[in-house]
């Protein structure tokens, strides 16, 4: 009773028109991306190379001159500085893709929590539906019991406020958007009280791994080593060519030209060292973040864990307890305290209050294994766990992560 009915699984995943699923945006995103790093590690557009020429007429002595030359360039607008312009833009353009996956890592977690949200108003509209369905049989009876005295008005407005209170929470979950889980979500939910984590060593590893936001320090310490300096401003260019002066003959001519600054600036390592040391400190902190959600998050995975067994031990009770009460209803009533028509009716209310507690600490558990799946960076659920028990048959295996569907 403590696990995810068929009324709650759709049957299969429908996807509505013009809404297309957040993974599936992201799929094509990552296809995209691939594409465009491609072409950027494919070569380099520089080779320094640059023919030259120019061209003078006197129009009144009827002389000219003129030069062509291909030149090779090294620094100061030259191969060397344009390779580093080049990688520079490759440091930017990754720095830009790994936040634009950042940002959308958090909006696909958040996609998925709005699910999640839609699948606890169904939860949370079916508790109160239920306790509805008992309170409307209950207070009729009630009723009549108080006309020939065996209860007290007191237990009559609680029961007609309890039964208000579940009118009001159905009209309200009812009218909100309400999802039905997937046969694999189902299934796995089903029985995470017998799941089992990976260690958080394990956990920790993968999520350093996988994350954008070290990945990013990492550009920035990269990007670091782009400071100035001083071969910035030397120039050295290799030339050959064919010139030609006014009243002057052709000649063919090669050369080098060199333009050095007469200065030195020797903070530039030191610039270099300091700055690096910043991002490698947010890199340390960012590391230490992970650490303290990853061991959070476990614990409070194991948690629910444990209050889920309770549950399901909770309920075991209570249909003793109710079994009990059954076979004493048609005793004659003798008080309050007595009444087995009464201890009934609560025992129904308590079995529907554990039972869909359970579902709701299950539930949370998923909430727990989204945000688990977004630090580690998973694609796949099974990848932060060890192993799923079977909690019916066909069940022993963990589903890839899926997008929930609309119900």
């Amino acid at each position: 009773m403590t696990m995810f009915s068929s009324s709650m699984v759709k049957e299969k995943a429908t996807t509505p028109p013009n809404n297309r699923p957040m993974q599936q945006i992201m799929a094509e995103l990552a296809e995209v991306e691939k594409e465009y790093i491609h072409l950027l590690d494919e070569g380099s557009s520089a080779t320094g190379l640059y023919a030259v020429g120019e061209y003078d007429n006197d129009y009144r002595n009827g002389e000219d001159k003129y030069y062509g030359r291909l030149e090779l360039r090294l620094f100061n607008d030259g191969y060397l500085e344009e390779r580093r312009k080049e990688d520079k833009k490759i440091l930017q353009t990754r720095l830009e893709l790994l936040q634009v996956n950042r940002d959308m890592d958090d909006r696909a977690l958040g996609d998925e929590l709005y699910h999640l949200y839609t699948m606890e108003n169904l939860i949370h509209a079916l508790h109160s539906h239920a306790r509805m369905q008992v309170l409307s049989k209950t207070v009729p009876k009630r009723n009549a019991a108080e006309k020939n005295g065996y209860t007290t008005t007191t237990d009559i407005l609680e029961l007609r406020h309890a039964l208000k209170t579940a009118r009001r929470e159905y009209e309200f979950y009812s009218s909100r958007k309400c999802s039905k889980l997937s046969p694999e979500l189902a299934a796995v939910l089903n029985s995470i009280e017998n799941a089992q984590l990976k260690d958080d060593a394990t956990l920790e590893e993968l999520s350093k791994k996988n994350s954008r936001t070290m990945a990013i320090q990492d550009v920035f310490i990269k990007r670091a080593q782009q400071f100035p300096a001083w071969s910035d401003n030397l120039a050295v260019d290799l030339f050959v060519g064919r010139r030609k002066e006014f009243y002057d003959l052709e000649r063919n001519y090669a050369g080098i030209k060199l333009e050095i600054p007469l200065y030195w600036d020797d903070r530039k390592d030191d610039l270099i060292d300091l700055q690096q040391r910043i991002y490698r400190f947010q890199k340390e902190g960012v590391a230490k973040r992970i650490h303290q959600n990853l061991n959070k998050l476990s614990a409070y995975f194991n948690f629910y864990q444990q209050k889920i067994k309770s549950s399901i031990d909770a309920l075991s009770l209570l249909r003793v307890e109710q079994q009990a009460a059954e076979q004493e209803v048609n005793k004659p009533i003798q008080r309050n305290s007595d009444d087995p028509q009464r201890l009934l009716h609560t025992l129904e209310l308590k079995i529907i209050d554990t039972r869909f507690e359970a579902l709701q600490f299950r539930l949370k558990e998923y909430e727990l294994i989204l945000k688990l799946m977004a630090i580690t960076g998973s694609k796949d659920i099974r990848e932060v766990f060890v192993s799923v028990q079977p909690g019916s048959p066909g069940r022993s295996a963990v589903p890839r992560k899926h997008h929930p569907g609309h119900g």
